[in-house]
Formats: structure tokens, sequence, C-alpha cells
């Protein structure tokens, strides 16, 4: 859906602009988040291979090709160093995600108004920076391929189709410049479709805030351990890229057959064998993304709500009744 009408390119370049505030700050997070949402591929291709040989099983990346990548390299270059010194701490962490439930995903997908909970509480977004729910025009969705699936050329999971925009300026901004995502809208419906299928095969539903979208939540992307780039640093660089869903994972015992589905299908590594060779639960890596209980045939898991006054889910009902009460 890429648009080469001029006309159309400076509409959304003005609303970009109006999402930042009009001083210095604002400014480089504006010229940040014109490299970062017309050159994601370039973006995330530079994020994943900053680390990608300190995996276990480093990949092939595939960098996007074109002269159009080649004139902003260094420059994307320079905004991923930058985003990147500082996603080992929570206090300097500028691009992080919220991890949902499906039904939290699902309360952000069919918002029938403007949303503005303004910077939620760090006992749902525990970081400093970038935690404003805010989402104008959330009717304008659209979908478009997962990058970090992409970067990985063949080895990338299919569907690629499972990013969800959310809202202006981010939709119309990525629809009109961005021709390497297949990008498209889809009604309400058609998310929550995309959502449900991602959620059938344990993909990690996760709200995503970046400083340069305006400290917004901007995305929901559906994520797998093997190809997202915020979950692969988590879990092998312990960069605390996403918060916890506010649920943790609790096996029972008396069900549990000890199979290891649920180990298998763990997106944070936290389900383990014990020295008895039993199935446990890592509770201080568990993010509550509800995998493993779809793999698990005996009922054996469930998810038991955090300490709220620790770790509380983005339930939008629940907060916008805080807010008008």
């Amino acid at each position: 859906m890429y648009n080469n009408d001029p006309e159309v390119r400076k509409k959304s370049q003005r609303a970009l602009a109006k999402a930042f505030p009009r001083n210095h700050e604002g400014f480089a997070n504006l010229m940040h988040a014109q490299l970062y949402f017309g050159y994601i591929p370039l973006y995330v291709y530079y994020m994943r291979e900053s680390f990608n040989n300190y995996l276990p099983e480093p990949d092939d990346l595939k960098k996007p090709e074109g002269i159009e990548f080649d004139i902003v390299a260094e420059l994307v270059k320079t905004g991923v160093n930058e985003c990147n010194r500082g996603v080992g701490s929570l206090m300097t962490n500028t691009y992080h995600a919220k991890v949902l439930r499906l039904e939290d995903a699902e309360q952000v997908v069919t918002l029938t108004e403007d949303l503005n909970l303004g910077e939620l509480p760090k006992t749902i977004m525990p970081y400093e920076i970038a935690r404003n729910a805010i989402i104008e025009a959330p009717d304008r969705i659209a979908v478009i391929d997962c990058v970090c699936r992409n970067v990985r050329g063949e080895k990338g999971c299919e569907p690629r189709d499972v990013c969800i925009v959310i809202g202006e300026p981010w939709v119309s901004w990525c629809l009109d410049r961005d021709r390497y995502l297949n990008g498209r809208l889809v009604t309400q419906e058609e998310a929550l479709q995309v959502l449900r299928e991602c959620h059938e095969r344990g993909n990690v539903h996760a709200a995503f805030f970046k400083d340069v979208a305006a400290g917004r939540l901007y995305s929901i992307c559906n994520c797998c351990p093997c190809c997202c780039t915020a979950l692969l640093s988590q879990n092998y660089l312990t960069a605390p890229m996403m918060a916890g869903s506010g649920y943790i994972a609790k096996i029972d015992k008396e069900k549990c057959v000890n199979c290891g589905m649920c180990e298998k299908k763990c997106n944070f590594l936290a389900i383990y064998r014990d020295k008895d060779n039993l199935i446990q639960v890592n509770e201080d890596l568990c993010r509550g993304c509800e995998a493993c209980l779809l793999a698990c045939k005996k009922d054996a898991i469930t998810l038991e709500l955090v300490d709220p006054d620790v770790l509380a889910p983005l339930d939008i009902k629940a907060l916008k009744a805080q807010q008008n009460a």
C-alpha cells in the first residue's frame, strides 16, 4: 500500500510532526522517528546484527537492499546505537513492550474511541521512558510483515503478516512510505482474527512502546522466540525488553504428567526440569504469555495474578473505569 503521492506524504508528515513537542528533544525524536518508521527493516536488521553472534545459534541475517537503504544506512545505524545504549536498564530503556493475554490484546484492537490513559503506572510498565497509553484513531489498523521474521530470510517463521500497527499517525506513516512491509489496512474484526490465529500458535502478544513513537503504544506484535529481536535479547542477553502480563504460570502437580510440552512451548525459557526431572516454573523469567496453557493437554497449568502492587495487567476496561471514577 506504498503511496508515492507527494500530497498524501506531506499530510502524514505533518501528522507525525504534531505528535512531538516543539523543543530540542521533540525535534530529535521526530528525526529518529522518521528513520524508524520509514526504514524499519534496516533498523531491526542493525539491532539484531548487534547481538547476533552472542546467540546460541547465530543466523545468516538478510540485510535490506536498495539505494534508499544505502543512503540512510549510517543515520539508521546511529539511531540503533543510541537505542541499544539504553536497553539494558529499566531506567534508560526506550524501546520495550508489555506482554498481553489474548483478552487484553483484544481490548486494544476493538477500541471505539480515542484512548488517553496518559502515562501508565510503573506497576504496569516498569520503565522510566515511553509508557503512554494514548491511541488516536484506534479504528485505523494496519497489518504489516514482521521485520524480525523477514531479517532471518528463509529461516524466518511463517506467516509473516502478524504485526499490528494501531492508530495515527503511525499507520499512515508506515503505509505511505514503507513499500517493503506489505502493509494493508484491516478492520477490527480482521485484527482480532490475526490475534487469535497467533494465539493458537503460541505467540506472545506484545504491546510495543518507543520514545520515537512519542512514547506511546503504537503496535501489537505477535512474537515467536526464534525470530523476535526483543525476545531474543531478553532471553539471551537479559535485556529487560518485555514487561510481564501481570500473570504468572502455576503448575498443578496433581494433574501434571511431566510430558514437557509446556517446556518446549515456553517463550521465555521459564519452564525447566529440576534435578529430579520434574517440570518447574522459574517465576523470575515467566511473563504470563499463555503459551504453556495452550500446550498443556491435561489442564495442569493456570495463570495466576501477580501482586498488583508489583505488576498489574494492561487491562484497558479496568484502567478506564479507574480514570472515570
